[in-house]
């Protein structure tokens, strides 16, 4: 009787397996070629025309460095999740100065 009742027991609720509930999945780290070679390129930019670039090219320049630099961090690095929060924020941040800063350039520029 008592096997029966077990039986049952388990059809009715079967045991649930125990998953954190707060934990990312991981995520498949790759080669990041590209990145790496885009930083560098951006590291080769800011030493070779330092000299000739204007104010608003170095921080363009540095903000890209920022932006790439942050998101290689977060994909390479295991941070807490505060820490991972403040180095999102920190990445779009300086992407987004680097993408005003482009525009005014550009705008600087080509158009005044």
């Amino acid at each position: 009787m008592a096997r029966q009742s077990k039986k049952i027991a388990k059809k009715i609720q079967p045991k649930k397996k125990s998953e954190p509930e707060n934990k990312k999945p991981k995520e498949k780290v790759g080669k990041d070629y590209l990145l790496i070679f885009v930083l560098a390129l951006t590291i080769v930019f800011l030493l070779v025309g330092w000299e000739n670039f204007t104010a608003l090219n170095r921080g363009l320049y540095l903000a890209l460095l920022v932006s790439l630099s942050t998101t290689y961090a977060r994909r390479h690095y295991n941070f807490t999740e505060t820490q991972d929060l403040w180095i999102e924020r920190a990445g779009m941040v300086s992407m987004g100065c680097a993408i005003v800063l482009f525009a005014f350039v550009v705008y600087q520029q080509y158009f005044a």
